[in-house]
């Protein structure tokens, strides 16, 4: 599953244990209503905090603590059950440094949510008092508010008859629908469209999805474009009557999400979900801004990374990273269609050739996202080849990908970034070709570029050490000519 822990649960070793003082008595905590929010006073001596119990009705799907604080550096911590006298045993830490400190729980992330009873924290984590110029500040005033969202239903679901969506943080990033299952229905499919985050589904028969356990039907893969099947004899199997089905972010409500839910009961993939978007197309002559085109956004269930194609009908160069050691991995993957909005998923691809050595992968486009055949005349952008022998210490290059520091929210949009050719280093397979352009987790297997638009080799690795940062691109020539020879024939 791609979905991400907050923060660890630290487990704290029992005081009672023989010649061990016993632990402080539990402080004591202001009860805090579901929709409530407490205006006080902290006095800002060494660790000192205040405490909260807040029991979550019992249909209770998100919970977010935010607290605003007039002096910086105030913690929130959440905990489930009665306060601990521990403060560091905290489930969930969140500080103010960059905003309101704000905690979200989620009934997905494995703690009990809904009846549950949580605690909270207001914590100055330090052993002195704030100072604000010369002087020393005794107390901050504080805020703690908490939102409660509960379950819901926003939609009816039904076949042949799709319900536009959106999360945001006013509904806690979830959207919640129904749907009543025939009698003799054999699948239940519920896709999505329309959207630009890496979204979410969550069924499950008879109620509202509190919790996440053998009961619910999911699908979470690192693309947004989701496909829920639910059949007899899948876990949990279909049943006859209502199901609930969400939909929700992989991040939560970073911003208004757009999305289409579908529903089908006959297995048949909605007809408008089949065509295939038009690539983009820029308006000028920049050379850079016409190779984008060909970088792909490539998906697995347990990775995303950047391609390139090489060829009109759908040959794309990688990294072997990027797809792992499982040749027959599932791979979704993405066309820049507009360059402000992340890439639309809407091919599949297999691997047909992988090196490890050289952290080289070959790709081709084997039909459409939903299994159906790529027409004969859908020409994809392509990349011409340049020469990375030719290249010179100095020279301009240009990376273009889909890391994870270009964006916001939970998917990205294209990035490019400048450099130069900032040296050379052998390896068994030949020369590496350094560069002082950006490369973040993402920017793999994309494109390197020579101010021509041309590809010169595929941004692979970085070396860190403190703040600077050299990248590593394996150069086109590292290529292996029977691989050149599949997609240049």
């Amino acid at each position: 599953m791609k979905r991400l822990a907050f923060a660890a649960l630290l487990v704290v070793a029992s005081a009672c244990d023989s010649g061990r003082a016993p632990s402080a008595p539990a402080p004591r905590a202001i009860t805090l209503e579901p929709e409530a929010a407490w205006e006080g006073v902290l006095e800002l001596e060494p660790q000192a905090r205040l405490d909260f119990r807040a029991q979550c009705p019992a249909d209770t799907v998100r919970v977010r603590a935010t607290l605003l604080s007039d002096v910086v550096g105030v913690d929130l911590h959440a905990s489930p059950g009665e306060p601990s006298a521990e403060v560091d045993a905290a489930y969930l830490v969140a500080d103010d440094l960059e905003g309101p400190a704000t905690i979200e729980l989620d009934r997905l992330d494995g703690e009990p949510l809904a009846g549950a009873l949580w605690n909270f924290t207001i914590h100055w984590p330090f052993d002195e008092t704030a100072r604000m110029g010369d002087h020393e500040v005794e107390r901050a005033n504080v805020r703690l508010e908490l939102e409660c969202f509960r379950a819901r239903v926003d939609g009816v679901l039904e076949p042949g008859k799709p319900i536009a969506g959106e999360l945001d943080a006013g509904n806690g990033g979830i959207a919640s629908f129904s749907i009543v299952v025939p009698e003799g229905a054999r699948e239940l499919r519920i896709d999505l469209s329309n959207v630009e985050s890496n979204l979410d589904l969550y069924a499950r028969a008879g109620g509202p999805v509190l919790t996440f356990d053998d009961s619910v039907a999911f699908a979470e893969n690192n693309w947004g474009r989701e496909t829920l099947v639910v059949t007899r004899d899948s876990k949990p199997p279909l049943s006859a009557g209502e199901w609930r089905v969400d939909v929700q972010d992989a991040l939560g409500p970073t911003r208004r999400l757009p999305f289409t839910i579908h529903a089908s009961f006959d297995g048949v993939v909605p007809g408008e979900l089949l065509a295939l978007p038009a690539p983009w197309q820029p308006q000028g002559t920049n050379p850079i801004a016409r190779a984008a085109a060909a970088v792909v956004e490539i998906a697995t269930p347990d990775s995303l990374g950047s391609g390139t194609l090489v060829s009109a009908d759908g040959w794309i160069l990688t990294n072997a990273h990027v797809i792992g050691d499982d040749p027959e991995v599932e791979i979704v993957v993405a066309l820049l269609v507009d360059p402000s909005r992340p890439a639309q998923e809407c091919l599949r691809a297999k691997v047909v050739r992988l090196d490890f050595e050289r952290d080289l992968a070959l790709l081709k486009v084997s039909s459409g996202l939903y299994g159906q055949p790529v027409p004969a005349d859908f020409l994809l952008p392509a990349l011409e080849l340049g020469d990375a022998a030719s290249l010179e210490l100095g020279a301009p290059l240009w990376l273009i990908g889909y890391p994870t520091t270009g964006g916001t929210a939970s998917r990205v949009t294209l990035t490019a970034t400048r450099g130069i050719v900032a040296g050379f280093e052998r390896a068994d397979f030949g020369r590496l070709v350094k560069t002082d352009a950006e490369i973040t987790q993402g920017n793999s297997g994309g494109a390197a570029l020579d101010e021509r638009g041309r590809l010169v080799g595929v941004p692979s690795a970085t070396v860190e050490n403190g703040s600077g940062q050299i990248g590593y691109v394996h150069p086109i020539d590292a290529l292996p000519r029977a691989w050149r020879k599949l997609f240049e024939r």
